[in-house]
């Protein structure tokens, strides 16, 4: 086995002196040809620096405990170097000096700072987020945690250590060993990037390494139903009254734009009456907890009368909604309809339906409880892409118009 060459240094950091005239004791961790430094917290006064020795010159006592305090940072960094070792059979600059980072500025870490992070989120359950939504700062806690562990062999990391290197390296993590697609790792990164910044508010770190990383999402491509898929749907006979069930299941949430959970939930307290005798659908999402509100139309209400009385609590026999997809993947091919269909495809469904029939944006956004109208837009732009989609069929003969155009002007 190659032999390890690991060697710590000191160096006074002259350039820059603080209000007391003193300068910056730094350490230098050189390991294998490796080399990283960092500000040991100590201070001195320039006079009293030894070069070529690095430590303080002299027998006062300033200068012996300020060497005291170098062997001490000395010692730490040897300890931490044998026990790394010992444990993975290799050592890394970044590694020790996270290790010794850790074990010298416990509050500075960044699982405890995502933890703080997470307790905040967690008062605005049911206020502004969801349960859920809470789950998934959790679930990407325990991911970040597992990286660490396999990158750096710590159980957490220093958050003044977190650079362009380390997010570079968890983006790969997220999509070579967790197999994670692009915006889902852009998701992943920014709940991380949110950590980032508030330790950067609170001067814990002194830049922002995300200052110059992209967190764009790719678009995708929503799954809808247009008009004549819906019509063979309503007017499909199913031989059995299970499928039949999913496709009215499917249908209420198609002219509701509820997503399956809230669907799942809607109880009689969820039907209001308005002064003019119209019934509405008042529900706060599970998701995001903003109030959505739905004029009730005739197929749902149909739906509702259907199945009055299955359940004394709730007002529709939901499947999981594992089991309706699957079932709704049956009833796809049934139908001869190409198209994935799934119970968020009836909300997509109902968000094109209603604007392709002249619905303000405005109005769909706040019938699907969005908490940001650009949440709605993407609805919009796929209307638009349908748009160029029918009108590039016709280009060629429409241009071709042109030639008698240009016979005019000649």
């Amino acid at each position: 086995m190659k032999k390890s060459t690991f060697r710590v240094s000191f160096y006074l950091r002259g350039n820059h002196v603080n209000k007391s005239g003193q300068s910056g004791i730094m350490i230098r961790i050189s390991l294998d040809g490796e080399m990283k430094q960092f500000y040991s917290k100590v201070d001195i006064n320039g006079d009293l620096w030894d070069v070529k020795g690095n430590c303080a010159k002299g027998n006062s006592h300033a200068a012996r405990e300020v060497n005291k305090q170098l062997e001490d940072i000395r010692y730490v960094l040897q300890r931490h170097y044998r026990d790394l070792f010992g444990k993975f059979g290799r050592v890394g600059v970044e590694q020790l000096k996270c290790a010794y980072l850790g074990a010298t500025d416990d509050g500075d870490m960044l699982l405890r700072l995502y933890d703080k992070k997470i307790g905040q989120k967690a008062i605005l359950v049911g206020h502004t987020i969801g349960e859920r939504t809470l789950g998934k700062y959790r679930n990407a806690k325990e991911v970040l945690s597992g990286f660490i562990k396999k990158q750096y062999g710590l159980d957490d990391y220093p958050v003044s250590s977190v650079d362009y290197g380390f997010i570079s390296s968890l983006d790969l993590y997220y999509r070579g060993t967790c197999k994670y697609c692009h915006n889902y790792v852009i998701k992943h990164l920014r709940y991380l990037k949110q950590v980032v910044s508030d330790a950067y508010k609170n001067r814990l770190i002194c830049s922002d390494p995300f200052m110059d990383y992209r967190l764009s999402q790719e678009p995708v491509g929503k799954d809808y139903l247009i008009e004549p898929e819906i019509i063979k749907l309503l007017d499909w006979n199913f031989e059995t009254k299970h499928l039949e069930r999913v496709r009215d299941m499917f249908m209420f949430c198609a002219f509701t734009g509820l997503a399956y959970i809230d669907a799942y939930s809607l109880t009689r307290r969820h039907i209001v009456e308005d002064a003019s005798g119209s019934r509405w659908i008042q529900v706060n999402r599970t998701k995001s907890s903003v109030q959505a509100n739905i004029p009730l139309l005739e197929i749902p209400s149909a739906i509702l009368d259907k199945y009055k009385g299955l359940d004394p609590e709730k007002l529709l026999p939901l499947d999981t909604n594992q089991r309706m997809n699957m079932y709704l993947k049956e009833i796809s091919k049934i139908c001869n309809i190409n198209k994935k269909l799934s119970t968020h495809v009836a909300r997509h469904t109902f968000a094109t339906l209603m604007l392709t029939k002249g619905i303000s944006i405005e109005s769909v956004s706040k019938m699907l409880g969005h908490t940001n109208i650009t949440t709605t837009q993407i609805y919009a732009k796929i209307l638009n892409q349908k748009v160029g989609d029918e009108v590039s069929r016709v280009k060629a003969s429409l241009d071709g118009l042109g030639d008698y155009y240009r016979q005019r002007r000649n």
